[in-house]
């Protein structure tokens, strides 16, 4: 992605920020920092952070980290480093347009570095960011939807390429390490989690940790993994069976299978959130396992594997085209 692409994402924040009557966006470094200026970071006990501004942007950054700095940040912000010893929470301050303005800081940021800068702007109003980013980044345009899908192509790679190794007579670590291994060989970067290989009785924990169990034949399988293609998530759950699946689990499967088709249909533009969910909890009660069904039925997939929208009961937040989610 160029600078332009990134400076008109920027733009957009302004749009939301003026529309709000909100002086500044205040963003560590997160998927939001990414997504706005394409610089990847860690937060730490050094401030950085990108400032946005209706005129300007600053972005502030420990000296040490000088090398870091890509080249969209260094022609469209003031970078001001820090040093240590130095107080950058000082220099943040005196950058914010008015003392007594609205602010918007990263959900993200240091419970402690969001404390003293409250202490240090006791006049200030503070808002979420994500008021600003989560409509930016709920739709994807058409790079992030190729990268999206490219990602679960590359993933779905792997885990053919895993069953082709074998599930029968290896561990739930083994198969878990295989897995990686296949993922990294179709072109995807590790995940921050799993992946989970559940074999068996396992497969009741939707988490659960990878064992030394013994994949034998008959066992459902329940592998949950991901990837990273491009800065954007794959996120792919399949139950496969070692040999010949029972009468029992086929009756199951179907059931979730007839429930997840039931939430496929029931996703479009300008329903809520929570109808594909209901489409599938109500084929799932009608079956007599409702009170087995006790998470939502999915979550948005982008720059973060958890992200907006979620579609759980409850949420009146419409589906809008673009959005990318998951159906669990």
């Amino acid at each position: 992605m160029d600078a332009a692409y990134y400076r008109k994402r920027r733009e957009r924040a302004r749009e939301t920020m003026r529309e709000a009557g909100i002086d500044a966006l205040f963003l560590v470094p997160t998927s939001d920092l990414y997504y706005l200026t394409g610089f990847r970071g860690s937060i730490g006990d050094r401030l950085t952070g990108l400032l946005l501004r209706q005129d300007e942007e600053f972005f502030l950054y420990p000296a040490i980290e000088e090398a870091s700095l890509n080249g969209e940040l260094r022609e469209s912000a003031m970078c001001i480093p820090h040093r240590d010893g130095e107080e950058p929470l000082g220099i943040l301050t005196g950058l914010l347009p008015r003392k007594n303005g609205l602010l918007a800081v990263d959900s993200r940021i240091w419970g402690g570095t969001l404390l003293a800068l409250q202490q240090l702007l006791p006049e200030t109003r503070w808002l979420d960011a994500a008021l600003v980013m989560e409509p930016l980044r709920a739709q994807k345009d058409a790079e992030e939807y190729r990268l999206l899908r490219e990602a679960q192509l590359r993933a779905g790679q792997g885990l053919l390429a895993l069953y082709e190794w074998g599930l029968e007579g290896r561990t739930e670590r083994e198969a878990a390490a295989k897995l990686t291994e296949c993922c990294a060989q179709a072109g995807l970067a590790p995940a921050s989690w799993g992946p989970i290989v559940a074999s068996g009785a396992n497969g009741a924990m939707p988490h659960h940790e990878n064992s030394d169990k013994t994949i034998v034949k008959g066992d459902p399988v329940l592998i949950d993994f991901g990837g990273v293609y491009g800065g954007y998530q794959a996120d792919m759950t399949r139950c496969p069976v070692a040999g010949k699946a029972s009468p029992e689990f086929r009756d199951i499967y179907g059931i979730v299978l007839a429930a997840n088709e039931a939430a496929f249909r029931a996703a479009r533009p300008g329903v809520p959130c929570e109808a594909p969910d209901s489409a599938a909890r109500a084929l799932i009660s009608r079956a007599g396992h409702g009170a087995r069904f006790t998470h939502r039925l999915g979550h948005g997939i982008g720059l973060d594997i958890h992200e907006t929208p979620y579609l759980v009961q409850g949420s009146a937040r419409t589906l809008l085209p673009g959005m990318a989610f998951s159906d669990e």
